[in-house]
């Protein structure tokens, strides 16, 4: 398995943090691409019915939505999730082909990156949810660590799911 470099062209703050999202982001799809659609959707471990390398990548993706697009911007919250379907994101992983969850979550990924490059780092968030006035620095930081730590359940997904393993 091969991805992105985290060294960045330059180490001024906002090229460092987009690097380092940018390369979990890669290495998130590189866990997943390959995989055929049943090996996709394997739910391995019997306490979580859920975590299968699909829905981890999707719940991603509407991870960074959620947070770039309603709580850092304030538009829209068409999130998929409810009180009534608490993960929501993840069952629509598994009923998506593989092939649109990599793409789907590839097309948010450049999204989220478009916006931090842009973006005042210091502002804060506009949406409404959680209260605190955290900030898009603070919201670039945890997708970078959300990722990465997701990207340690797509290492052991992608490990039993074809005995793939790799960086």
């Amino acid at each position: 398995m091969t991805r992105t470099s985290d060294i960045p062209a330059t180490f001024d703050e906002r090229s460092v943090l987009l690097q380092m999202l940018h390369y979990v982001q890669d290495t998130a799809v590189v866990k997943v691409r390959g995989l055929d659609q049943d090996l996709a959707r394997a739910a391995p471990l019997p306490s979580s019915p859920l975590m299968s390398a699909a829905n981890v990548l999707n719940h991603l993706r509407w991870v960074e939505r959620s947070w770039v697009q309603t709580d850092l911007l304030g538009g829209v919250d068409d999130r998929p999730w409810s009180a009534e379907r608490p993960h929501a994101e993840m069952e629509e992983g598994s009923t998506l082909p593989i092939e649109d969850v990599i793409e789907l979550y590839e097309q948010e990924a450049a999204r989220t990156r478009a916006v931090f490059a842009e973006v005042d780092l210091d502002v804060v968030r506009r949406g409404d949810l959680p209260p605190e006035p955290v900030t898009a620095r603070w919201i670039l930081l945890h997708l970078v660590e959300e990722t990465a730590r997701h990207n340690g359940h797509l290492d052991v997904l992608r490990e039993l799911a074809d005995g793939t393993t790799g960086d």
